[in-house]
This record gives C-alpha cells, structure tokens and sequence, in this order.
C-alpha cells in the first residue's frame, strides 16, 4: 500500500541521512578546509545531477513548479547554517538540536496547520515529546563523552601510521596552542589555529568556550554561535517540503524532486553572487573578489563529497516520498530518526560514545526515540483526499 511505501521511504531516507557525513570524516576532510557553502555546493551538485533519474521511474514526467525555489530557499541557507553549526558546536549537539526543532516545526505545520488526520492529537504529541526528548537525550550523551575524552590526556598518535579513511577518529588529539608547540612551531600564516577543520566534536568543550568570534557590533562565543545556527538550520530548514504541499498533483511526490533540485541550485547560485558582490565591496575589485572564494578542493575532496552529496540526495528523494504518503507531521518527523542512525555510526564504528554511563544514557535515549517513532505511527491515519 501507499503508506507501506511511506514507511519504508522513511527508514531509506534515515539510513542516508543519518550516514551521509561518514565518507566526509575521514583524514582528507581533516586536512582541507572545507567551507560550509562549498560543502553545501558539493549536495546541492548531485541532488541537481541525480533528480532527472526519477523520469525512468513509471508515471513520473517532467514538471516544474515554482515552489522548488522556496524549498531552495529553507535548504540552502538551513543547510549552510547547519554546517557552521557542526563546526563551531559540535556534530553531536548540533544534529539533536536542529532535529528535535524539525520534529517540532514538521508536527505543527503537518497537525496543526494542514490538519493531517491522527488517531488522537494528545497521543501524536506525546509521541513527539518523547521523539524529541531521545534526539535530544542521544545528543546529550554524545556530547558528555567527547567532552570527558577531551579533558583527558590523549596520546600523541605515530604519525607515519596509516589509517584508512573510515578508521580516522573524529576527535582531534592535541586541543587548543598544544598543537603548535607540539608541532615546534606556529600554524602557517594562510591558516591559524581557529580556521583549521574541525570535524563534528572535535572541538572541546573549553576551547569552544573560550574562543569567541568576532562580529561587526559584538563578540560570541563558538559554542552560542554554533547553537545559534543549529536553531537556524531546524527552524529554517524544518520547513523545507512544505512548499510541496501547496504544489499541484502532478509536482508533488517523486514529481516534485526536479522541482526541489532546480529551486535549490538557483538559490545555490544566488548565494556565490551575494558571496562575490560582498568580497567585491570589500576589495574594490572584481577580479580580487573571485580569487578569494574558498576551493573546491576538487582534486583531493571529489571523491568524499560526491558520496556523500550522493547518500544525501537518495535520502531527500526518500523523505519526498515518506511526506507524499504519510504528511508533514508524521513523515518528515519519522525521518528526523536520522540521527538513530548517525548516533550508531558513532557508538559502533568510530567509538565517539565512550565509558558505561554514556553508552547506557545514549541507549536508554535510543530507546525513548524508538518508542515515540513507533507511537507516532501507530496515530497515523490515511488521509481522505490526496496531498
């Protein structure tokens, strides 16, 4: 049946999303300086390359809506954000944040606005509570243990020893000026010591605190500026398929994937203009302003980002599909269960979630997120006419 279909497009649309950062935290990633509106780009390119394969698909033909370019809209500058956010607060934190803000944006728009029918409002929304509380709760307890791993003393590793890129720790082992001085001397003039990547948690939770960035009015620190973002991305970006609500039959569902790629590679490009004309203010030169954009480290990074923009892409198509059958408010909340699947990445692969307290929190959060997915959908009802 069609909700059967929605269900297993919300699991696929989990097992993407919650893994498409993993080809992204290995060595290379470490070692170049991805800027988030590049990362964003190397998404944005293959969502745009892989939406013409859903034409192969069985009753799906070509159509555009202009509601793509307001889902471009909320998924650009969300995405974006969503990127800044990792890099200043953390993956951990910064992934339950923005999705307990989506499962919240999603059931108000999908039960509260639209009127998708559930068994009893009172049961969806303590389903919800408890889907938030776990994405919250699994946050939580990743970010305690990388705190605790940071306020140990790590061992230096050898750097002639190999490692593949899976087998890379997402945590950096020398924190704050030790670097330098470990390394007998200080960071390159092109790059100091707060503009080097940063993957997910590696920042402690001292450094965040005590590095602030600079504003044009006022000083923030990391982590507030990192939190800020993630709210940005989840508030923003939790209202990304909504403008497919409103699209016409034959533009919604797999329908309205080429219409989501082309909306969000326009804003795409709107976004490198706004970014040239603001160098180009800045230095007076056009030409000056171009050569300042950030790389597309195309010869070392390709690889790693096209899967992951990949993994993306298949798990945007999926959630589509998940909202077409099962509505914005059960829908594109099951599929904020996304970070069930990053949070075992972490646990199981890259051991992120260290020591018997951790571990035990973040399970009993698993099972509190488990526990509100399988009460949300047991309040879905079918709709009586079509999205």
């Amino acid at each position: 049946t069609m909700v059967s279909i929605g269900y297993i497009a919300a699991a696929v649309s989990c097992l993407s999303f919650g893994s498409f950062a993993v080809p992204i935290k290995g060595r290379i990633a470490n070692e170049v300086n991805i800027d988030p509106l590049v990362m964003q780009t190397y998404k944005t390119a293959l969502c745009f390359l892989t939406c013409w394969f859903v034409l192969l698909l069985p009753n799906v033909h070509f159509s555009f809506t202009y509601w793509g370019l307001l889902s471009g809209l909320a998924w650009i500058p969300g995405g974006t954000a969503g990127i800044y956010a990792v890099r200043n607060a953390g993956l951990a934190v910064s992934q339950g944040t923005w999705s307990a803000l989506k499962v919240a944006i999603a059931f108000v728009w999908g039960i509260g606005i639209f009127h998708e029918r559930v068994r009893s409002k009172t049961a969806a929304t303590a389903a919800v509570v408890l889907l938030m509380a776990g994405l919250w709760g699994m946050s939580f307890f990743s970010s305690y243990s990388s705190s605790s791993l940071h306020r140990r003393i790590i061992p230096r590793r050898n750097e002639n020893e190999e490692h593949s890129e899976l087998e890379q720790p997402l945590l950096v082992e020398v924190v704050g000026d030790e670097a330098s001085s470990e390394e007998g001397g200080p960071p390159d003039d092109e790059e100091d010591a707060t503009s080097r990547p940063v993957e997910g948690d590696e920042l402690s939770d001292l450094t965040l605190d005590d590095e602030k960035l600079n504003f044009r009015f006022c000083k923030l620190h990391r982590r507030t500026v990192g939190m800020i973002c993630a709210c940005i991305d989840g508030i923003w970006g939790g209202s990304i398929l909504v403008p497919m609500h409103f699209a016409k039959s034959q533009t919604d569902g797999l329908g309205y994937v080429i219409s989501f790629a082309i909306g969000a590679t326009t804003v795409l490009i709107a976004a490198w203009s706004i970014r040239i004309v603001s160098n180009a203010v800045a230095l007076r030169s056009i030409k000056e302003a171009v050569s300042r954009l950030p790389p597309l480290h195309l010869r070392r990074f390709w690889l790693q980002g096209s899967v992951a923009g990949l993994l993306w892409s298949i798990g945007n198509v999926s959630s589509i599909m998940s909202v077409k059958y099962l509505g914005e408010g059960v829908g594109y909340s099951l599929v904020q269960a996304q970070m069930l699947v990053a949070g075992l990445w972490g646990v199981i692969w890259y051991r992120e979630v260290q020591g018997w307290y951790a571990v035990t929190g973040w399970f009993l959060c698993a099972l509190t997120t488990l526990c509100g997915i399988l009460l949300l959908s047991h309040e879905h009802l079918k709709p009586t006419t079509g999205l």
